[in-house]
């Protein structure tokens, strides 16, 4: 299989939103675009962002650790970074958010909600209402279709904008969005798709997602894993809630074919969820019990752990939005090999930081898998590639600034 070039992607994604311009480098390589992102490689200077300090409320309801759910914690990191003030809203029921915001060191800025279920999806919580106007922000962003629905409603003839960001390309799901007074598309074939369903474009900001700055960071001075002599046997991963979409079958069946050949190899697959018992039947079926190990969700350090004990990143998911795990793999300069969806066209569209396999085609995996393992120098590249192309996109710096800028723009607009 060749390698594949994604469509479309980040470049004319922030072109279309933030207005923000980069100057070409001196020695006139490669193309610049608005919002920072270049194809050959991270830009090295960043402008100050010029964005007044503002206060802001920040209201997640679900008590689930899904994508949407996560990215509360950079956004409030970049929030905090820029010198805005935050209210933090969650669930008391989010133990493990509450701590999680703690652990970052944003335990100050955390209130807990008491008394949310399913009969607040109709009636407007009271403790949410005061606590809101009791802070008096000049925007609210609720994470989530409950933490916007939740927000919106509650704050409903107060004045002040809500916001939200969309995690879904799903159309019913993003017409329960429809009132916001803003929202924060993370890709642009996100923006495209609210455009088409009505949305203001002039309310939607693309700000594509990006990780904390306390996340686990690779140790400095030490090869990337695209860079190493592979271990022996090679070890490729993934990771991921166990669900269908996910995908993680065709790994499975990949690494059956590849075994087929006698390529040697590890597979271990981090994550838990509904279908785990299909899984562990899958690879039972296929006798793979001693070559895929499934060690269930790893921890902030144990991720860290898992993703430094890798050669190659694999995602065979059947839908992504967007993909916390692909910046996860690039952090740590991982080669990556993934099928084309929503968040790596975005993601890796305009440079060659990816092999890209066909959805749902256990063969093409398994070629993309064999060729990569054995092509070091293509594998050291993607590596550094990779890595790159987190720090100028998707570190918590290049993200503080896209949300700051677009939170700014929409505190302009105010309500609709």
């Amino acid at each position: 299989m060749a390698w594949m070039q994604g469509p479309g992607g980040i470049s004319a994604a922030l072109a279309a939103s933030v207005a923000i311009h980069w100057s070409r480098p001196s020695n006139g390589a490669g193309r610049t675009y608005d919002g920072g992102y270049r194809a050959d490689g991270p830009v090295r200077t960043l402008p100050p962002a010029t964005t007044a300090p503002m206060k802001i409320s920040l209201v997640m309801i679900s008590t689930g650790l899904g994508g949407v759910q996560q990215s509360l914690v950079p956004y409030a990191l970049a929030l905090k970074k820029r010198g805005h003030q935050l209210q933090i809203l969650v669930s008391g029921r989010a133990r493990s958010m509450v701590d999680l915001l703690v652990e970052r060191g944003l335990g100050g800025q955390v209130e807990k909600l008491e008394g949310i279920w399913k009969l607040h999806r109709y009636l407007p919580h009271a403790g949410l209402r005061e606590r809101v106007r009791g802070f008096a922000p000049d925007l609210v962003l609720g994470f989530a279709q409950m933490g916007f629905i939740e927000a919106h409603r509650a704050l409903r003839g107060s004045g002040i904008p809500v916001l939200t960001r969309v995690g879904t390309m799903k159309s019913k799901r993003m017409g329960r969005f429809r009132n916001a007074d803003g929202w924060l598309a993370t890709t642009a074939e996100m923006k495209t798709a609210l455009k088409a369903r009505g949305f203001d474009e002039e309310r939607i900001f693309i700000v594509p997602n990006f990780l904390a700055e306390n996340s686990p960071e690779p140790e400095e001075n030490s090869s990337q894993p695209g860079e190493r002599d592979l271990r022996h046997p090679p070890r490729v991963g993934s990771l991921g809630r166990f669900v269908a979409r996910k995908g993680f079958g065709v790994l499975i069946d990949a690494v059956d074919l590849l075994r087929e050949r006698g390529v040697e190899l590890e597979c271990t697959i981090a994550g838990d969820g509904k279908d785990l018992d299909t899984m562990k039947a899958r690879i039972d079926e296929r006798g793979l019990s001693r070559i895929v190990h499934l060690p269930g969700w790893l921890g902030h350090g144990d991720k860290a752990e898992f993703l430094q004990g890798l050669d190659l990143f694999v995602c065979s998911s059947l839908d992504e939005p967007f993909g916390f795990v692909y910046l996860d793999a690039m952090r740590f300069g991982l080669p990556v090999v993934t099928t084309p969806t929503v968040g790596a066209r975005f993601i890796f569209s305009d440079t060659d930081t990816a092999c890209w396999t066909p959805f749902e085609d256990p063969a093409s995996l398994a070629d993309a898998i064999q060729r990569l393992l054995s092509d070091e120098s293509r594998r050291a590249a993607l590596g550094r590639q990779s890595r790159q192309l987190y720090a100028t996109a998707f570190s918590l710096e290049a993200g503080s600034r896209n949300l700051d800028l677009a939170l700014g723009q929409m505190r302009g607009l105010g309500k609709r």
